[in-house]
């Protein structure tokens, strides 16, 4: 089968936390810092086909995405040499799952030019990781664009117009890893609090729309006052999802005018977003991560 990618690279959501699976608009970009690829191994050296890969391609036939003889052919090329390699790392919120979801999805699967048909399969898929998905994270690696999530649940590629001038992207390693499963759970179980639940639907997700609005439109001014209230609200209503340590240095950052802290995917370990406007200088401290 025709393999049209090399590398599926990680992605960053921008813009939709949790409020995706509300239902709400969303926003995410490749990143290509970090990546991963099929690679082949021969000769007496190689090693044992992974057998966490395996486990998957046997998940994906139990569950009628693929047929036995695909299935067959994966296994193959298994035992013939081929493997998935990753820099991308697990339980960081940047999508190792739905990059190795891509990269199967590519080899093995028939090709769809209907992106909402190709989300609707990879959803299915990377359900195996973490029990339920919108199947956004592998889309970005596949299509290795820009993809919006309007609110009526249709997928649009399309050209990241990036940040407005000055602004400064990080990532901050809170050196914990997290199940994006358990995460999801516990704010499911949130939603059950109708309080909770009504501050998502009456200010969250209108300022998470708004904010995608504002920076597809490269309204700099609007989009920052966005990115404080956002920041403000997950860090009062997502308190679990925020390891302490990294409380602190959040506190610690959003005191600085311009900056502004947010989960980068389900938050509970791995990587924190920080965003500064151009109102100061480059930041520096350990952990941190420059991405532009």
């Amino acid at each position: 089968m025709a393999q049209r990618n090399e590398q599926y690279p990680a992605k960053l959501l921008l813009f939709g936390e949790y409020s995706v699976l509300n239902g709400s608009q969303a926003l995410a970009v490749p990143l290509k810092q970090y990546f991963g690829q099929w690679k082949t191994q021969n000769g007496p050296d190689k090693e044992e086909p992974n057998i966490s890969l395996n486990n998957f391609i046997i998940w994906l036939e139990e569950n009628e995405l693929i047929s036995h003889d695909v299935l067959q052919l994966m296994q193959s090329d298994l035992e013939n040499g081929l493997y998935y390699q990753s820099s991308i790392p697990q339980g960081y919120g940047i999508g190792s799952s739905g990059a190795i979801v891509a990269a199967l999805y590519d080899r093995y699967f028939l090709s769809d030019d209907d992106i909402n048909a190709i989300q609707s399969t990879m959803s299915k898929m990377e359900s195996y990781f973490h029990g339920t998905s919108s199947g956004l994270d592998p889309l970005i690696s596949y299509t290795q664009k820009a993809v919006y999530k309007d609110e009526s649940g249709g997928y649009h590629s399309l050209t990241d117009p990036r940040w407005p001038e000055g602004y400064k992207i990080y990532l901050l390693d809170s050196e914990v890893g997290r199940e994006t499963g358990t995460l999801v759970q516990k704010y499911k179980e949130k939603l059950l609090d109708p309080v909770f639940e009504e501050k998502i639907q009456r200010q969250y997700i209108p300022m998470v729309e708004h904010a995608i609005h504002f920076y597809l439109a490269g309204e700099n001014r609007l989009l920052e006052e966005c990115l404080s209230i956002i920041s403000q609200f997950q860090r009062e209503y997502f308190t679990e999802m925020i390891p302490d340590h990294v409380k602190k240095r959040w506190d610690e950052l959003v005191n600085k005018p311009g900056v502004y802290v947010k989960l980068c995917g389900a938050g509970g370990g791995g990587y924190f977003m920080i965003i500064t406007s151009g109102h100061l200088k480059e930041l520096s401290f350990t952990g941190l991560i420059t991405l532009c």
